[in-house]
């Protein structure tokens, strides 16, 4: 009876120390751009998702693509590349703003799977976002924050769940979603002294 007793006992603390650490989770001001970053991205909404994201970031994307352009093997894949961020030649996507570029490769990507308006309504009414988990961390003096979620969804015909990891960075006080901080980073190792 005692053992019982004990274990409801530390059945019951531990679900407190949960609840404690989601309370904890829940108030970091990073959790509020969290989900309304991933509001907009799940509604497409890709001009709010990109007030969201920090402007390095959004430089970052554009660049990678336009060297993926020049990478391109074929004349045609080149085009189709181009077409895709509904621009007609390589100038044209070298010469959109970051904002630009990210609103109209996420259109051209939501054009090509033509998902319907009452669909994407159906997603916005039925997102969940459970927080599992936050870090903070400081690199090169800059914060950072990561935060794991757990999304849940219907389309109206498939229920989807889906783990995130949402990064985001401080940047003069506010957070702003970062897509660079999970890439990974680099440096040369000095070599030791002989």
């Amino acid at each position: 009876m005692k053992s019982i007793i004990l274990i409801i006992t530390f059945l019951l603390s531990v679900t407190c120390i949960y609840a404690d650490k989601n309370e904890t989770i829940n108030a970091h001001p990073a959790t509020k751009v969290t989900f309304q970053y991933l509001k907009n991205a799940m509604g497409q909404d890709w001009d709010g998702a990109a007030e969201l994201i920090e402007p390095l970031s959004l430089e970052n994307l554009k660049a990678r693509y336009i060297m993926k352009i020049k990478a391109s093997s074929t004349f045609d894949e080149e085009i189709a590349r181009v077409r895709k961020v509904d621009c007609s030649n390589l100038r044209e996507v070298e010469s959109l703003k970051p904002v630009d570029f990210y609103v109209r490769y996420h259109k051209g990507v939501q054009q090509r799977f033509k998902v319907d308006q009452t669909i994407l309504d159906k997603i916005l009414a039925s997102l969940e976002v459970k927080l599992l988990s936050l870090a903070e961390d400081n690199v090169d003096k800059k914060e950072y924050c990561h935060i794991l979620v757990r999304t849940r969804h219907s389309n109206g015909d498939k229920q989807i769940s889906a783990l995130d990891l949402v990064s985001l960075v401080k940047i003069k006080g506010v957070w702003k979603v970062t897509l660079n901080a999970q890439q990974p980073v680099v440096k040369k190792v000095e070599s030791p002294p002989k």
